[in-house]
């Protein structure tokens, strides 16, 4: 196979270090095999056949995925069906062939049953008649579901987020959100922001700021890396904000717990948790090449390998890969990228599994300076603006590269048949060089800017390394008693990290908003008595305990204990001195659920966190760590069998400690308190075979109710609207005669909001996006994928700094898999 090149210009920028060069030739040396996605159709019984082709899998995957596929429905005893196996079922066949075909050896047969209904039963005896069985539905998709596993179409059932084990989302007390890889890739997610755009309680931030960090704000709460907020597989991925950003083809799905949850992660905002989950390696081959073109000169190249290591039943790999060379809405900012992920999972016994991953990116961008609000358009009053895409930066100077390397495994290994214990390690190290130009801030600087068009600027000249160590150890015991079934898990998780940054700042040459002269001089005075960086080693230790309460498969308890040790040590460049800090708190969450017999599933849960101060932000002073408290009640629907999950919650969150800066005294005071109160909904759910639909809705308000600023009680929280709302639809034509054609639609509503630094509000909007999709055959797939349809213009603020919103995003993408 010719190993797909990318464009000159990506490939003299993506120079692999011997590193990345050596774990990528190991993993492509590995025999990779093929399989392709299931598709509906539904075409009256008579005329179906298989659209995709079905791999060799249990029989029940195999049933299931013909059923899906034809829209009829195949049942079977589950005791049939038990370690038995089914070959490959090539497509174009009809039903009938394609059941016979995986039936084969099996010592069943198909026997129809009703008007779009088949049943599976066991060969009678020769010169015996058949004896009828009842037919109960084959639901193998759903009953198999794995929490860190595929998940075919838009609603999981099954989250870690919320326990640290697999775990149904409505035996959940808390509220989860899934956003599968069927949902990243029908909207072509960029970055981990778009990816929870149609989230209830999530606000992130434009494309132009979300390429360089991941960060979010959950229920008014900020969430990103440098608060354990950003994880990859339950454990903590970064040190700061600008490590670098997930790739969202790297992920199988993406999780996101809403509130409080220290008693799990240990130190964290309160806002929750987003866990990225990374493709693993399946059993099922998977072979998949993808190239996507858009504007802004968009070039991108994907590959997704998979199955069985040679002809072995225990070792199983996994390679993914992207490529990209792009330009953006910005002038001069570049989005050029390199991810290679190479999996391995060993399965020596039933006892025993372990998965070792692993990824590097390459990036190269620039930073998306944040805009003084009154040089914005439709904000500020002129005469003089930024224009949306403009460029206020150096081309010869401004730079963004950075370098980021993982690998970890996950072990799972069953001491007897009610013990379980779990290990998982993980160490990162990244790299970057980051320069860029930003406006002076000074209310002469921004006047001048607006008066004249000189904008005044400073330069940011910063090199950033880090590293860490991270690991969680737990055993999990399933045992009944008094009465009710019990899962116990013990467990200790560590972290130890090692962030060293190199920052000077200082003012340099202007820049004309009429011409944008571009080629001034840039001197950088990298004197170690001016540099604003330091050397912070922090590390964690957490012993928790939690149990997993279940008693007559209608009530669910949920309760957890955890004590946390943290320390940070911190060393300034500018002059030597140290800062040390030492934190730990107790936090405990409990939560009971109800399932009611129609699919009601009432909640009510409490839950905490905390969060040391960092000693960098405070120099050398000391406070106490932050502390929250969540109370919330849900309500979850999922019928019995059905692929619909619908969710309520209301909730009420309080952070205490929150420091704040009081200028009138220069001095950090630690009285703050934030207080968030709301309402979502979310549901999930596949109104037919031809329909799918995403909805959710958030009221949120997050306001400051306690502060040693007398001026900042009862202001809203940053960039957070009362009201945001979300609806994407997704329809295929299978019922008009056309199941390879598909047409999905959303529109992303977000409320007005408030920037404290900002008298006026920013208004509220509406975004649509699009997707047309056209299926040729069992092997290529096509889509146009469109975000911001109607090119909407629209301005996200906080504090006093803007960044424009994303303009109209178009791809078009081609997929072959064999």
């Amino acid at each position: 196979m010719t190993r797909p090149s990318l464009p000159a210009r990506s490939a003299r920028f993506f120079a692999l270090s011997p590193l990345a060069f050596a774990a990528l030739t190991a993993a492509a040396t590995l025999t990779v095999f093929g399989m392709a996605p299931t598709a509906w159709a539904q075409a009256p019984a008579s005329e179906q056949s298989l659209q995709t082709a079905v791999p060799a899998q249990s029989l029940a995957l195999t049933l299931n995925a013909i059923s899906r596929q034809t829209g009829i429905a195949i049942g079977a005893d589950a005791a049939l069906l038990q370690g038995k196996t089914a070959p490959a079922v090539p497509s174009g066949l009809s039903l009938q062939q394609a059941i016979d075909r995986a039936l084969a050896g099996s010592g069943l047969v198909s026997v129809r049953s009703g008007p779009g209904t088949i049943s599976i039963r066991p060969q009678p005896p020769v010169a015996q008649d058949t004896v009828t069985l009842p037919a109960v539905t084959v639901t193998a998709a759903m009953d198999t579901e794995r929490a860190n596993g595929p998940v075919s179409g838009y609603v999981a059932r099954r989250a870690t987020a919320g326990s640290k084990t697999d775990t149904a989302i409505i035996d959940t007390p808390q509220s989860v959100s899934v956003i599968t890889n069927d949902e990243l890739r029908s909207r072509q997610a960029e970055t981990l922001s778009q990816a929870l755009n149609y989230t209830p309680g999530v606000t992130t931030q434009p494309t132009s700021f979300s390429r360089t960090a991941d960060r979010f704000r959950i229920r008014g709460m900020d969430v990103e890396s440098a608060n354990s907020g950003s994880m990859r597989d339950g454990l903590r991925l970064q040190s700061n904000s600008y490590d670098g950003i997930q790739e969202p083809y790297g992920l199988e799905r993406v999780e996101v717990l809403r509130g409080a949850a220290s008693v799990l992660y240990g130190q964290l905002s309160p806002g929750g948790v987003v866990n990225a989950v990374s493709k693993r390696p399946t059993s099922e081959p998977i072979r998949e090449l993808g190239l996507q073109l858009g504007n802004h000169n968009r070039r991108q190249l994907t590959a997704d390998f998979s199955g069985p290591v040679g002809s072995s039943d225990t070792l199983d790999y996994r390679l993914t890969m992207l490529g990209r060379d792009s330009g953006t809405a910005n002038r001069y900012i570049p989005d050029d990228k390199l991810y290679i992920a190479p999996a391995l999972t060993w399965r020596p016994s039933a006892d025993t599994s372990l998965t070792l991953l692993s990824f590097y990116q390459k990036t190269n961008t620039r930073f998306s300076a944040p805009l003084p609000y009154q040089l914005v358009e439709g904000v500020g009053k002129g005469p003089y603006f930024i224009g949306r895409g403009d460029f206020i930066g150096e081309p010869d100077y401004d730079k963004m590269k950075g370098e980021m390397f993982t690998l970890g495994y996950e072990l799972s290994h069953a001491l007897n048949a009610d013990t379980r214990l779990h290990h998982s390690l993980r160490f990162f190290e990244s790299k970057v060089t980051w320069n860029y130009l930003q406006a002076q801030t000074s209310a002469a600087a921004i006047a001048e800017a607006a008066s004249t068009g000189v904008l005044r600027r400073q330069y940011s000249d910063r090199r950033e390394h880090a590293k860490g160590l991270v690991s969680d150890s737990r055993m999990e015991f399933n045992r009944p008693l008094l009465g009710a079934d019990h899962k116990l898990l013990v467990g200790l998780d560590l972290y130890r990290m090692d962030y060293d940054s190199e920052n000077f700042r200082a003012n340099t040459s202007s820049i004309n908003l009429g011409s944008y002269n571009y080629g001034q001089p840039v001197t950088v005075n990298r004197d170690s008595a001016l540099d604003r960086g330091s050397r912070r080693k922090t590390t964690q230790a957490g012993l928790y305990l939690q149990d997993q309460v279940s008693l007559n498969d209608r009530w669910t308890v949920l309760a957890g204990l955890r004590r946390d040790w943290a320390q940070q040590d911190q060393t300034a460049h500018r002059d030597g001195s140290q800062a040390k800090q030492k934190d730990g708190a107790n936090t405990w969450r409990l939560g009971v659920v109800y399932k009611a017999p129609n699919g009601l599933a009432p909640y009510l849960s409490y839950s905490e966190s905390f969060f040391p101060v960092s000693v960098s932000e405070v120099s050398g002073m000391s406070f106490r760590p932050t502390t929250g408290k969540q109370y919330e009640a849900g309500l979850r629907y999922q019928p019995e069998g059905s692929r619909t999950l619908l969710s309520a919650a209301i909730y009420e969150l309080v952070q205490d400690n929150v420091l704040k800066f009081d200028a009138g005294e220069n001095s950090y005071r630690q009285t703050g308190q934030v207080r968030s109160r709301g309402l979502e909904l979310e549901a999930k759910t596949e109104v037919s075979r031809a329909l799918s639909v995403i909805a959710s809705y958030a009221y949120t308000d997050a306001k400051i109710t306690r502060s040693t600023i007398a001026s900042e009680i009862g202001q809203r929280s940053e960039d957070t609207p009362y009201h945001q709302a979300a609806l994407w639809a997704d329809y295929n034509f299978a019922s008009w005669g056309l199941p390879q054609l598909r047409l999905a639609a959303g529109a992303r509503y977000k409320g007005s909001t408030r920037a404290s630094g900002i008298a006026t509000g920013m208004p509220a909007y509406t975004v649509v996006d699009a997707l047309l999709g056209y299926r040729f055959d069992a092997h290529w797939d096509l889509s146009v994928n469109v975000s911001n349809l109607m090119d909407k213009k629209f301005t996200q603020c906080e504090f006093a700094i803007c960044h424009y919103g994303d303009d109209r995003q178009a791809s078009a993408n081609l997929t072959y898999r064999w």
